[in-house]
């Protein structure tokens, strides 16, 4: 696991390992047949898509897989004019499923500017040919209180390749979107944790990607603890290049406002996982997640 350090603007200090948080219980995987026992192929023509708009307060953003091709996970970015990181906050960060089918064709973000300010919403979807087993699984629509998880299982016999979820409801925002129940395939669950500022209910969404496992992902995971905006960018090691990758930010009135890829080339040398947290309070703590394979 490492760290690599982004420009000055966006540095994170790390200050120790995370590991996976495993929270309350409170959707349901659809059920199926059991999973292949035979090892599963490599994830195959993986590529990596976005799409960039200015919107209005929860107006969705969205981006469409290739042809042929699905949705194994996906990630989102906000950003608003003066880029005052305790105003924004991602509402949302899931896939487009299918209209009657478990499978998704691309990603949905959506956004919100405390400031009523029109926000930057840019939205990446990872996508790949389906690999044996694959399915989203969307756990059922729940109200809960502020800050209360929403975990979504995969069925049994199979493993996490990624996940997301939307809160609902006036004054909300995203706080954690994440993988959790980590086995040694990998993770089996997606837990999804949002609050609004009347500490009343949220309405949660929440989805996850799964698959046979996978032999070939590896996930890793480091924590940190910094004055806003807090995060970094957890990168992949060896070569290998990013699948999927996830966030959890601890602090009081927390809000999300990045977890998405990054791309060799385009911000770092490596390949890996980007995420930024901001808050009221500080300093913020945060939980970064990222899956990478040889492809």
């Amino acid at each position: 696991m490492s760290i690599q350090q982004l420009p000055s603007w966006a540095a994170a200090r790390i200050v120790g390992c995370a590991t996976a948080l495993g929270l309350a219980l409170s959707g349901t995987a659809q059920p199926a047949a059991a999973a292949d026992p035979t090892p599963a192929p490599r994830l195959a023509d993986v590529k990596v898509v976005k799409n960039t708009d200015t919107v209005g307060d929860f107006e969705r953003v969205s981006v469409a897989c290739p042809t042929g091709s699905v949705a194994i996970s996906g990630g989102a970015e906000t950003a608003s004019p003066g880029d005052v990181n305790d105003r924004i906050g991602l509402i949302g960060s899931f896939p487009e499923v299918e209209v009657n089918r478990p499978s998704a064709r691309g990603w949905i973000a959506n956004a919100r500017d405390w400031a009523g300010q029109p926000i930057t919403v840019t939205v990446w979807a990872v996508c790949a040919l389906a690999p044996r087993g694959y399915e989203v699984v969307t756990a059922p629509h729940a109200g809960v209180p502020s800050n209360q998880p929403v975990t979504v299982s995969c069925p049994a016999g199979k493993t996490l390749l990624g996940g997301g979820g939307e809160i609902q409801g006036e004054y909300t925002t995203l706080t954690k979107s994440y993988p959790s129940a980590f086995t040694s395939s990998g993770p089996t669950q997606w837990t999804v944790e949002g609050r609004n500022n009347q500490w009343s209910n949220v309405g949660v969404d929440g989805y996850a990607a799964c698959a046979d496992p996978i032999a070939d992902n590896q996930w890793t995971t480091y924590k940190v603890s910094k004055n806003q905006p807090s995060g970094g960018f957890l990168t992949c090691l060896n070569g290998r290049r990013v699948t999927s990758g996830g966030a959890a930010a601890h602090t009081q009135e927390a809000a999300l406002r990045a977890s998405r890829p990054g791309l060799v080339g385009e911000e770092a040398d490596r390949d890996g996982w980007w995420v930024q947290a901001g808050s009221f309070y500080e300093p913020i703590e945060v939980d970064l997640y990222v899956m990478c394979s040889t492809r």
